[in-house]
């Protein structure tokens, strides 16, 4: 894939790039900015670091059918977006902290980022000889022996926090070392996040069964009841029982509609709101609104605000009320 055409396009412009002698890509004009860099770190195995931002939604695809046999191993460290890949459900996340995996499998990938979100991603690409080489010295997960046996099996699986995951891809993508030793680091920084992707991948429990329409009646009827009372809504378990789902399938259902666990959804509709009345009800006092959208302590309604928006509440409405 290093030979193909790394193609960032928005609704105003689009830019095709090819990786340059160093590895690099570097999109600079226009409203998308960020870079691909591409490091190969041994045999059949590269290292893919992406940072980006635009002012419009983007998305993000390399130019002509990916070969087959090859699987990615993901992060996403920040942003928010979707991946879509031919022949399985578009999978969508909302801030850091997932992780993915993902066969080319012959087809068109393509990354779609939210605008204004700084994206962070770290990638690894492993080729079939790779995998034959890891399966005989530590063997293999189910899944990753079933796309290479199949090398047109058509994957894309999106993981909950992983911490030990996302720790090794911070790593990644601020290095410590230069010169032969930054080598020696990348090469064993690679083969631990392998190494608890795959651990991921065996621990992860079987696919639910897909989702019924009458299953998705009742979890877009538990999304209303969500975001009907921001204040004091219902926990996970209750949720579930108001519809008569299982409070996994609940989630998984949440997941398939919305791109989020209902925690996360719950997250969103709360900052949303917030940073509307932030500006639109500057007569309510801050303490007043972090508890109107379910925070008791003004402390942690700060903490999650600046998490979400960058910039703490406060400082948000004092530009509102300046601009």
């Amino acid at each position: 894939m290093d030979e193909m055409a790394w193609v960032a396009e928005t609704a105003v412009a689009s830019m095709a790039q090819n990786f340059d002698q160093d590895g690099r890509i570097a999109f600079d004009d226009g409203p998308f900015s960020g870079f691909i860099e591409r490091i190969p770190v041994r045999s059949g195995i590269a290292l893919y670091r992406v940072e980006g931002v635009s002012s419009h939604a983007w998305k993000l695809t390399a130019q002509g059918d990916a070969p087959a046999g090859n699987l990615v191993f993901g992060a996403m460290l920040d942003g928010a977006g979707a991946i879509e890949a031919k022949g399985n459900a578009r999978q969508n996340w909302k801030g850091g902290g997932r992780s993915f995996v993902l066969s080319l499998a012959e087809r068109e990938i393509t990354y779609h980022i939210e605008a204004g979100k700084q994206w962070r991603a770290v990638t690894l690409m492993l080729e079939p000889a790779a995998l034959d080489a890891l399966a005989e010295q530590n063997g293999l997960p189910p899944l990753v022996r079933a796309a290479l046996d199949d090398g047109q099996l058509p994957i894309l699986h999106m993981f909950e926090l992983n911490r030990a995951v996302m720790r090794a891809a911070h790593d990644l993508l601020q290095p410590p070392y230069r010169g032969n030793m930054a080598m020696l680091w990348r090469e064993s920084k690679v083969l631990e996040l392998l190494t608890h992707q795959f651990d991921h991948l065996a621990e992860s429990p079987a696919s639910p069964p897909p989702i019924t329409p009458r299953d998705l009646a009742r979890v877009r009827e538990a999304h209303d009841l969500l975001m009907a009372d921001l204040r004091t809504p219902p926990s996970l378990d209750e949720l579930a029982a108001l519809v008569r789902l299982a409070p996994r399938r609940l989630n998984h259902g949440f997941r398939h509609v919305y791109g989020m666990t209902v925690f996360e959804a719950l997250l969103d509709a709360r900052m949303k709101t917030a940073h509307k009345m932030i500006c639109e009800k500057r007569d309510i006092p801050l303490k007043h609104l972090a508890w109107m959208v379910g925070y008791n302590q003004l402390s942690n309604f700060i903490s999650a605000y600046r998490r979400r928006f960058g910039v703490p509440p406060g400082q948000h409405r004092r530009e509102c009320e300046a601009g």
